[in-house]
C-alpha cells in the first residue's frame, strides 16, 4: 500500500469553477491529489483583460503561499493569462511553479517544423509581450485564433460558467478549423485556456493533431515528483 506525496495546488479565478469531465478544477482529471482555491477579485476582466495586474499578481502570491502550506508541492492555475505572473511567482514560492500552457510553448516548437496554432479564450489581450513571458522572442510560427463573441466565450465570462462540453467542442473546433484554413503549416494545437481541457480529446481526434492543454502542463509539472512513498 501507498500513499501519495504530492499534491498539486490550482489557483482558481474567483467564480464557479467548471468541474465538467477532464477541467482542471475536477479532482478525477489527475491520478495525484489536487487542492483548489480561489483568488478574491480575480476574474476575466482582472486577470484576463490586466485590468489590475499588480493587485492580482499579489493576491495570487499570497493565496499560492497558503496552499503550499497546506502541502501543496506544486502551483498552477486554471487561466492561462497568468503567465503574466509567473516570474514573481517562482520567485516568492519555495515549490515549482507553471502558472500556464502557455508555457510548453519553446518545447512544442522545438519539436516540430512548421507552426504552433494556439486556440486561446480571447485573441485581442492575447499580446506579443504575454507571449513573451513564455520565453518566445520570435513569434513567426505561432498562429492565435480566440473564441470570443462565441457562446462558450459568453458563459465562461460569467461569474457562475454555465457551459456545456458539447457547445464548448463546437466552438473551439470551429476557430480551430478557421486558424488552419488561414495557416496550412500547423502542425501542433496549444490551447490558452485551462477551460478547454474537457474538449482536449474530441479535437484531436477531428484534427488528428497533436493538443497540448492545461492539463498536459499540469502533468508535466508534477512528473518530476516522487508520487507515491510506501506506507508505514
Amino acid at each position: 500500500m501507498s500513499t501519495s506525496s504530492s499534491v498539486l495546488g490550482v489557483l482558481q479565478l474567483d467564480s464557479v469553477p467548471q468541474t465538467l469531465p477532464g477541467s482542471m478544477s475536477n479532482p478525477n482529471t489527475f491520478r495525484f491529489p489536487i487542492v483548489c482555491r480561489r483568488v478574491r477579485g480575480a476574474s476575466v476582466k482582472t486577470v484576463v483583460s490586466g485590468t489590475n495586474d499588480e493587485e492580482m499578481r499579489a493576491a495570487f502570491v499570497a493565496v499560492a503561499k497558503d496552499l503550499v502550506r497546506e502541502g501543496a508541492t506544486a502551483i498552477t492555475t486554471n487561466c492561462g493569462f497568468t503567465i503574466k505572473y509567473q516570474a514573481e511567482m517562482a520567485e516568492a514560492l519555495p515549490v515549482p511553479v507553471s502558472l500556464s500552457s502557455l508555457l510548453l510553448l519553446p518545447y512544442i516548437l522545438s519539436t516540430i517544423k512548421g507552426r504552433v496554432g494556439i486556440v486561446t479564450f480571447d485573441s485581442r489581450p492575447l499580446t506579443p509581450d504575454i507571449l513573451k513571458c513564455s520565453g518566445i522572442e520570435d513569434q513567426d510560427r505561432i498562429a492565435i485564433r480566440g473564441i470570443e463573441d462565441s457562446l462558450t466565450w459568453s458563459a465562461m465570462s460569467e461569474p457562475e460558467n454555465k457551459t456545456t462540453i458539447q457547445q464548448m467542442a463546437h466552438d473551439v473546433l470551429t476557430a480551430t478549423a478557421l486558424m488552419r484554413s488561414q495557416y496550412d503549416d500547423i502542425q501542433a494545437i496549444l490551447f490558452e485556456c485551462a477551460g478547454f481541457t474537457s474538449v482536449t480529446s474530441h479535437i484531436r481526434a477531428q484534427t488528428r493533431l497533436p493538443i497540448f492543454d492545461a492539463v498536459t502542463n499540469a502533468k508535466l509539472l508534477m512528473s518530476g515528483h516522487n508520487l507515491t512513498l510506501p506506507s508505514g
